[in-house]
């Protein structure tokens, strides 16, 4: 199994001079084709993509990361995968919030399969050799149902999957949401299936969060996850909060000590008046950066989500910031 060990330098972040654009929205220094819901990044070969919640799961590309456009979909919303409408029957190829990974010589998206507001919801996964659509290999091969609110937890909104690869090569599921707090559950590394059904699953939090992502230092596990009011324009109010803790299956500690277990949090990422509301963060590292990648309702688009891009940066006391005066030193993170 493929692992990388990458250095991540939190340094002050500056453009290159031939990208220093004036912004598509407020201070968002990106271009192009920017709305976006619940998005994840990626790179192949000097191309980047961005994984995000649409018809059949929408894609953008970017060959410098500034200027994006719209690159098709994973699934053809008329050639849909059979199973996405057994525990679903109004699913007609809006699919949410995926994950992707790049392991054993193939790229591992996961992803929601569920409808607004139904909870009999199901994680989906599918494999491609490629991102590159002008390849003749490129094809997405669905590998079925992962996981569903059958298996997946008492009360859990199985949604909002994200795979964690830990340094003994084990891989790991995160998903949920507030309809009963987020789960963690072992995946079998060579089907990219549940090791064993029923799963062992543990509990990260009995209520708080979606959109779990996590991330390791030399330390610590770091947890990230969106609370609040999303999908409601300006009216929104999401923001990411952010634990950590030694042990991947947690308990996940506050900056004050509290527990996850008990829905606590300390907020990493909070709304401004240009941004209200923002979240469902995932996380890229390229050279000697790590980035965050999250959607914001954004007022000067009339309140669209939309997609933005930052570095990340650690403080003195081992805790990621968006500050640049909060840099202190390296940190060592695993890639997926």
């Amino acid at each position: 199994m493929k692992k990388i060990l990458i250095a991540v330098i939190f340094a002050l972040f500056i453009f290159p001079s031939g990208n220093l654009l004036k912004a598509q929205s407020g201070n968002n220094p990106l271009r192009g084709d920017l709305r976006v819901h619940d998005p994840v990044m990626i790179k192949q070969d000097g191309q980047y993509y961005i994984f995000s919640t649409g018809r059949g799961v929408s894609i953008k590309t970017s060959s410098d990361r500034i200027h994006w456009k719209r690159e098709g979909r994973v699934f053809d919303s008329v050639d849909l995968p059979a199973w996405h409408r057994e525990d679903i029957p109004e699913q007609k190829g809006h699919l949410w919030a995926p994950d992707i990974h790049y392991r054993d010589g193939k790229y591992h998206l996961y992803y929601s399969v569920s409808a607004w507001m139904n909870f009999n919801s199901s994680i989906g996964y599918a494999t491609n050799t490629t991102l590159n659509p002008g390849d003749p290999d490129y094809q997405w091969v669905d590998q079925g149902k992962v996981i569903s609110f059958k298996n997946g937890g008492e009360g859990v909104n199985v949604i909002d999957p994200m795979v964690f690869v830990d340094e003994d090569e084990s891989v790991w599921l995160f998903y949920g949401s507030y309809q009963a707090g987020l789960r963690m559950a072992e995946l079998n590394p060579g089907s990219g299936q549940l090791l064993q059904d029923p799963p062992e699953l543990t509990v990260i939090t009995p209520a708080l969060g979606e959109g779990v992502f996590i991330i390791k230092d030399f330390e610590y596990y770091y947890i990230f996850a969106s609370r609040g009011k999303c999908c409601s324009g300006l009216e929104s109010n999401y923001q990411v909060v952010i634990g950590r803790s030694k042990k991947l299956n947690g308990p996940y500690l506050t900056k004050n000590g509290e527990s996850w277990l008990e829905n606590k949090y300390s907020v990493f990422l909070a709304g401004d008046k240009e941004a209200p509301g923002r979240g469902h963060n995932g996380f890229f590292h390229e050279n000697d950066t790590t980035f965050i990648v999250y959607h914001a309702y954004t007022r000067s688009a009339n309140g669209a989500p939309l997609l933005n891009i930052k570095p990340l940066y650690m403080g003195k006391e081992g805790w990621p910031g968006m500050t640049p005066s909060e840099n202190i030193f390296k940190m060592k993170t695993t890639a997926q």
